[in-house]
């Protein structure tokens, strides 16, 4: 079973042949996703974090719902300097009715912003309590040096200071982009996984749930892992299972993204050989196809799902499940693979997925492109069969697009990207969220 938080010599599978069955959804099969009047404006409200200019950006990347059904939403925004706009990370918190919370941080709002760096989200997760934890790339000017933050929150948006004096991941190191977090994960026992990218080589660092440094674990808590036969590796997610082994999925560029890889680690950070071969997988999206993984999910049974797109030629969501060991699940779509054409002739993908305890999918993300992209919410069968469709824009005609998805104890579904300042005098971005009913 995955852990209840949370998101290598590569050899290619033998005999790895499949039918791809598209299926054309140019408009809804089904019509149970409704915009939940209760939510904000009709089911949707945004946010933005202006400065002195008008074009100020920012966007959401991560949702979740705490215990008390407060809407938590993490994402970056940008502040103009003399210098330029420097990015920067901001949370908010929103009453169950769509309102800034006002027990949560300084007015329903954090940020966390400085005036010498470029400081990047790259991922984060919540507690079973409702604390939250993230992990950031700031990127100092003018030296250019690169250096990993890690940041945990209490449920009310206050800055866990033990946690903040203990943590360390990686070295200060100079030079371009050396050091960039990459994701983040915490086991059944509290004890937290970060993986990080130092000048071009991977580490995997385990800490202790206050923070410092695992000395069990590798050299001082720290295990480098090397992905053979992927050059540039680009990494989506990081798993944990409740009997500690590790799951990295990325994609790999240097195959022009032909194809993708897994990876699967012992408890200790050594390859898992129970796991495709020799503890990794490379696999191809198909005949003439490439692809780009965006999510990964476990389920409770051990499989692991994936989600992303596939162009060929237009780009389609596409969907895969593997068994525990690494094979295809058949059970799953056509033998594995589910590839569904909402906007034929156009693009749609999926950006985030969400397996629910009765093993219904269901996955957010982008329909259409540029000007006319709209928010995508489908929700399929635990064999991947689809089951409902629907999209939408926060202003007509304007674009908008879908990072991630949360599911309320009372079914509801909660929404989070990006989508075009209502304001049509600021050319940027805002926050958008939306709440469905199902």
């Amino acid at each position: 079973m995955m852990s209840t938080f949370k998101r290598f010599g590569l050899m290619r599978l033998r005999a790895f042949s499949f039918i791809i069955i598209f299926s054309c959804s140019g408009t809804p099969v089904f019509a149970s996703f409704t915009l939940d009047p209760t939510f904000g404006s009709g089911g949707k409200v945004t946010i933005s974090f202006p400065d002195s200019s008008t074009t100020y950006n920012s966007g959401a990347l991560r949702v979740f719902v705490q215990p008390n059904n407060r809407i938590l939403v993490g994402g970056t925004f940008t502040n103009r300097t003399p210098d330029g706009a420097l990015t920067g990370i901001a949370w908010v918190g929103y009453t169950p009715g769509g309102s800034l919370d006002p027990g949560y941080g300084s007015g329903g709002k954090i940020t966390d912003w400085r005036s010498d760096a470029f400081t990047n989200f790259r991922d984060a997760l919540m507690y079973a309590d409702g604390s939250t934890l993230r992990m950031s790339q700031v990127f100092r000017l003018p030296v250019g040096s690169s250096t990993v933050s890690a940041v945990r929150l209490s449920p009310n948006g206050v800055i866990d200071s033990l946690f903040a004096s203990n943590v360390s991941i990686g070295p200060c190191c100079f030079g371009f982009f050396s050091a960039r977090p990459e994701q983040i994960a915490v086991r059944g026992d509290g004890k937290i996984l970060a993986l990080m990218t130092d000048q071009g080589e991977y580490f995997l660092y385990r800490l202790n749930p206050d923070g410092t440094r695992d000395s069990s674990f590798g050299n001082n808590g720290v295990v480098a892992i090397v992905f053979n036969k992927v050059s540039s590796p680009s990494i989506v997610q990081m798993l944990t299972f409740d009997n500690g082994k590790i799951l990295i999925v990325g994609n790999d560029p240097s195959s022009n993204f032909s194809n993708f890889f897994m990876t699967r680690l012992t408890e200790t950070g050594s390859r898992d050989k129970t796991f495709g071969h020799v503890g990794s997988l490379r696999v191809p999206f198909g005949p003439g196809l490439t692809g780009t993984v965006r999510a990964v999910a476990a389920q409770s049974d051990g499989n692991i799902l994936l989600s992303g797109s596939v162009v060929g030629p237009d780009t389609d969501v596409w969907m895969a499940r593997f068994r525990p060991n690494g094979r295809l699940d058949s059970t799953f779509g056509s033998s594995g693979i589910a590839i569904n054409d909402f906007a034929p002739g156009d693009v749609d993908f999926a950006s985030s997925v969400l397996v629910s305890a009765d093993g219904k999918i269901r996955i957010a993300g982008q329909l259409g492109q540029t000007s006319a992209a709209t928010f995508l919410l489908a929700r399929f069968s635990s064999t991947g069969s689809l089951e409902d469709q629907t999209n939408f824009a926060f202003s007509t005609g304007q674009f908008a697009t879908a990072s991630d998805l949360a599911l309320q104890a009372d079914g509801k579904v909660v929404v989070a990207g990006q989508a075009r300042n209502p304001d049509i005098a600021i050319n940027g971005n805002v926050f958008a969220v939306a709440r469905l009913t199902e």
